[in-house]
């Protein structure tokens, strides 16, 4: 049966992405129509029709391009095995880390002064190197879910440890790893020596259950040249940040931790900076007609301002364009029935029931078009491109004993609640969950990725109301 080699598999990977780089070079160079004058690949055909430094910048570019593609590849752990991630994931975390290449590779050029690279040259090779790197890795997906689903280069997997979370953890692998991986199932009660007699690859080792000898099961399976992995028996682990450290030479497994040190800190304000001022300037058209549209659609100020808690419990002003009439709150009080909804809904009204919404208000919420104001917020350091949601005071205690770990980042415009739902997620805790998970997952890396993920949930209009 074939198995995969991981060394090799991410080594011809690259190889092949590296070649697909060059190959993109060469053609985006025969396709410009300056290729006649300037010759970008004249020195791959060791023809120089022109003067050197043409050639020499074109020479230069490539190298960079490449060098570029390396560290940022190494950086986002692209050549890991994806053999449990779903398609979606997938391709979202390679088209994060192409754009990331490529806006690098755009920088390299201003730095380094490539001022004879031609623009028609550039915007030919980036885009089309992005899309021959997709291809290629979706046709390696494809074709090795084709080859496991054939029953070859499968992982077989055996599930040792409590049998009931043993049980449910191979329900787990089945539903979301398969067809990668393969169980080796025994009996319910089946022990390590009554699986050393059967073909398997990993195992998982379930802790927590009182009974298992870890230290002798782990150091048995790697006797054999097994793979291990322990999973943790804890409450709500995946709420918080694990990895695997050393604590004097001994492997523990660490959980807990949040923020961002001080450099990442740094390289995320400059993006709150960067990126709403340059998305002010960009939607400002938008921004001067929608205040302009609100004040003569109803009569009140154009934007509604509201405390909400920021960062370490700190008080501030979240701007919105206003999208209620100015006697909003004895509209709904008016209506005990409707009322009591508000009430039940984590205070919100269904959709088209709400009879404090202006007509002009409906589609500024439907567009996420009322929020364009918040950006001042991020320019002023209130608030962050990408966070959890900002909150008012008494929705604090719902957070219960997260409230300090809640507070402990700025609150943003769009996180992990906007992207996956918004006012769909009526259930306060699951929007609590989501945000602790932003806050452990938070990184320059994550907010890029969840930038990414707002356009089309934003165009979607899903749960915008």
């Amino acid at each position: 049966m074939l198995k995969e080699k991981p060394g090799t598999v991410s080594g011809i990977a690259r190889a092949v992405d590296l070649a697909t780089i060059a190959s993109s070079f060469a053609f985006a160079g025969l396709l410009c129509k300056g290729a006649t004058h300037i010759e970008p690949i004249g020195w791959l055909r060791g023809t120089f029709p022109v003067a050197e430094e043409f050639i020499h910048q074109y020479a230069i570019l490539m190298l960079l391009s490449v060098i570029a593609w390396i560290a940022v590849a190494q950086w986002r752990e692209s050549y890991r095995s994806h053999r449990s991630e779903h398609i979606w994931p997938f391709l979202l975390g390679h088209f994060t880390t192409q754009s990331i290449w490529a806006m690098l590779v755009g920088f390299l050029a201003f730095l380094f002064k490539l001022g004879l690279v031609s623009r028609e040259f550039l915007l030919t090779f980036l885009p089309f190197s992005m899309a021959m790197l997709t291809a290629r890795q979706f046709g390696a997906r494809a074709s090795l879910r084709y080859v496991r689903a054939k029953g070859h280069n499968i992982r077989k997997v055996i599930v040792l440890g409590d049998p009931v979370r043993a049980r449910e953890f191979s329900r787990f692998i089945e539903i979301e790893a398969s067809p990668g991986y393969r169980i080796m199932q025994l009996s319910p009660n089946a022990k390590l020596n009554d699986y050393l007699n059967i073909d398997f690859d990993e195992a998982f080792l379930m802790l927590g259950d009182g009974q298992t000898d870890v230290e002798a099961t782990v150091l048995k399976l790697l006797k054999l040249g097994k793979r291990v992995h322990i999973v943790p028996g804890l409450f709500d682990g995946t709420l918080f940040r694990q990895n695997l450290e050393e604590f004097a030479g001994v492997p523990v497994l660490s959980v807990g931790g949040h923020g961002v040190d001080t450099v990442e800190a740094a390289a995320k304000r400059f993006l709150d900076i960067a990126g709403s001022a340059a998305l002010l300037i960009i939607f400002s058209p938008a921004l001067l007609l929608s205040a302009l549209l609100v004040k003569c659609s109803s009569g009140g100020p154009i934007l509604f301002s509201q405390e909400r808690l920021g960062k370490d419990g700190r008080w501030f002003r979240m701007l919105k364009f206003r999208t209620m009439y100015r006697d909003a709150e004895e509209r709904l009080r008016s209506d005990p029935e409707l009322f009591r909804k508000y009430l039940a809904n984590n205070h919100k009204v269904p959709r088209k029931e709400d009879p404090r919404v202006t007509p002009f208000g409906e589609f500024l919420r439907a567009s996420s078009l009322d929020e364009l104001p918040q950006l001042f917020n991020v320019l002023k350091g209130d608030m962050s491109l990408v966070g959890p949601r900002p909150i008012t005071p008494p929705q604090l205690e719902q957070y219960g004993e997260y409230s300090p770990l809640f507070l402990s980042a700025k609150p943003g415009i769009t996180g992990y609640w906007q992207v996956n739902g918004r006012s769909e997620i009526t259930d306060f805790s699951h929007r609590t969950a989501l945000d602790i998970e932003y806050i452990r997952d938070q990184s320059l890396k994550t907010d890029v990725e969840v930038l990414l993920k707002t356009i089309p949930a934003v165009l979607r209009r899903r749960g915008a109301h």
